[in-house]
This record gives structure tokens, sequence and C-alpha cells, in this order.
């Protein structure tokens, strides 16, 4: 009875945020405060010009100079994040967790992908504790799903440690287990 409740749970909480999130179309449409002034006659508040700059930006569709120099160095940033991760994964030690470590709460998403990512091809159980407290100061839901679901990744025993992996390696070597 339990597991039914959890499923038809799971199905409401489901279809409420399929419901509650805006389409591609509401996401696109014109800002409440141009539908607002064109049913009701009111003036639309004025803009500072920052924001009369993201108008532009957005109605050209090309990065401003300035974006583009932030691009560049996004970029560098992603490009060196990416070489620390690696260079600690490839270590295979308890070492590259510490180093791995600070790239999971990066402002780029892409960086604390690649640090998620880079925790799991480590394979080392000490980076539970982090990818579960990331978790904990992330805002956006999919990526907090997928930190705790790489933790529980990590949390699960290794195959070799199961009594059929035991079983399987006694039945190739003829019964002599090393």
């Amino acid at each position: 009875m339990k597991n039914i409740t959890f499923i038809l749970l799971g199905l409401t909480t489901w279809i409420a945020l399929v419901v509650l999130a805006p389409s591609k179309d509401e996401e696109n449409a014109e800002p409440a405060q141009a539908r607002l002034s064109a049913t009701t006659g009111a003036r639309p508040r004025t803009t500072g010009p920052r924001e009369k700059e993201r108008r532009e930006k957005s109605e050209t569709g090309a990065p401003a100079a300035a974006d583009h120099t932030t691009t560049e160095a996004a970029a560098a940033h992603r490009d060196e994040a990416q070489a620390v991760i690696s260079a600690a994964v490839v270590t295979y030690s308890p070492e590259g967790v510490k180093t791995i470590r600070p790239w999971l709460l990066d402002a780029d998403p892409e960086v604390r992908m690649a640090a998620r990512d880079g925790m799991v091809q480590l394979g080392e159980p000490d980076a539970i504790p982090f990818l579960r407290d990331a978790a904990g100061k992330l805002k956006d839901h999919s990526e907090i799903a997928a930190f705790h679901e790489a933790a529980d990744l990590l949390a699960l025993p290794a195959w070799s440690e199961t009594t059929e992996a035991q079983d399987a390696i006694a039945e190739i070597t003829g019964g002599s287990v090393q």
C-alpha cells in the first residue's frame, strides 16, 4: 500500500510541475508589463540603461562587446576547471576528491557538472558527503537530483565485493580463491 501511495504522490507531483511550468511559447512571449499596458492602457515603468541594453541585445540577438570578453573568460575558466578535474581523476587516488571538491560549487553549471562527473569517475566513497553537501547548496532541482544520484551511485558496493562476484571468481579459478 505504501508503494502505491509513493507512486501516486510522485505522479501527482510530476503532473503539477508539468502544468505549472511555463511553456516555451510563454517564455518567448512579450513581457507581462507590455501585456498589461496593452490591455489597460497603463504606461510601462521607465527602465535604466542596463535594462535598455538587455532589450537591445535580445532584439538584435548579437552579444555586446562586453559579453564577448565575458564569454572568453568563462570558456577559459571552464577549460582550466576541466584540466584540473581531469588531472585529479587520472590520479586514481583519494587525494583527487580534495582537488575536485572546490569545483562542485562553482558559479558555472558546466564546471559543476564536470566536477560531479569527475567525482563519479574517480569512484572514491569519500566524495559522497561532499556531493550531498554541494547538493544542499544548489538551487536547480535537476542539478540537485544529479548530485544525489552521483552520491547514491558511489554509495553502492563494488560488484567485486558481492557474493555473486565471489562465486563467479571461484568458478573461474576452479574453486581456489586467492
